[in-house]
């Protein structure tokens, strides 16, 4: 058993019986799934799609893109190779590395071939965190999903350029053999997750915060949360198909409302 995506990253025996036992013990959908050209069978935690969230990630200033995803497509390289000054405007990961020596067919050569894009020494020490997270008028952002937009991508290919850990987070999987477990983050059920999603974009309460509010002045009003499934409505559709969401929003007695998106694809 392991995070999907992530075969390294294998999940203890104890964690394995608390997964077992949290899906065994709550109401769930079993669909067909195709994921990464591969079919599976998704046992889907229901109840936690319906948990109240607002992406409204162009309105915040929370830094919570902090790891390296697990892998860089081919479409991504591409796209960063032919926008290389933007990309080293928005991330100085260019810069950076010329500064360590590196020549820029050398850095060309690491983003054409490295696994993050950077050669593997420089990883952790040289930068703590994804080279394509970067800061764009005080806002926390993806540098690949900036240029697709500024390129006028549509949605279904910022997700194909974008690695799909980034593209579906703070969705969760976990896969056992041809079994995927799938569900959102949730106080129920979030000792299950393999990442951090305690942010106010997850929890309405944070977001009420006299602190958060501070930073967060532009956005996140109470009003615009929705149940993840509707939050998140495009985006799912694009990833796992019409009918994954229509039988989850069915389940919970919900309908649609307003297209979301505009979150995804939003310019700045």
């Amino acid at each position: 058993m392991n995070y999907f995506l992530h075969r390294d990253f294998k999940i203890s025996e104890k964690n394995k019986k608390r997964i077992k036992l949290y899906f065994d013990g709550i109401k769930t959908l079993t669909i067909p799934v195709i994921l990464k050209n591969k079919s599976y069978n998704a046992i889907i935690d229901i109840e936690s799609f319906n948990h109240l969230t607002n992406f409204d990630c162009f309105n915040c200033l929370t830094n919570c893109c902090v790891q390296f995803p697990y892998e860089f497509n081919k479409k991504a390289r591409n796209i960063i190779l032919g926008n290389l000054k933007e990309y080293d405007s928005l991330t100085k990961a260019v810069s950076i590395l010329k500064e360590e020596g590196l020549t820029e067919n050398e850095i060309i050569t690491s983003i054409k071939k490295d696994n993050m894009l950077i050669p593997d020494e420089h990883i952790e020490s040289t930068f703590d965190r994804c080279t394509c997270s970067c800061i764009h008028i005080d806002r926390h952002l993806c540098a690949i999903h900036k240029i697709c937009i500024d390129n006028g991508a549509t949605l279904g290919e910022i997700i194909d350029t974008k690695p799909l850990w980034c593209s579906i987070y703070p969705l969760e999987i976990v896969q056992e053999a041809e079994t995927l477990y799938i569900f959102v983050p949730t106080k129920k059920n979030n000792y299950l997750a393999m990442n951090d999603s305690d942010f106010a974009c997850m929890n309405i309460e944070k977001s009420k915060s006299a602190r958060f509010r501070r930073e967060n002045p532009i956005g996140f009003k109470t009003e615009d949360y929705q149940p993840f499934i509707l939050s998140y409505q495009s985006v799912l559709e694009y990833v796992f198909g019409n009918n994954f969401v229509d039988l989850i929003k069915a389940s919970l007695n919900l309908k649609s409302n307003n297209n979301t998106e505009f979150q995804y694809k939003k310019k700045i």
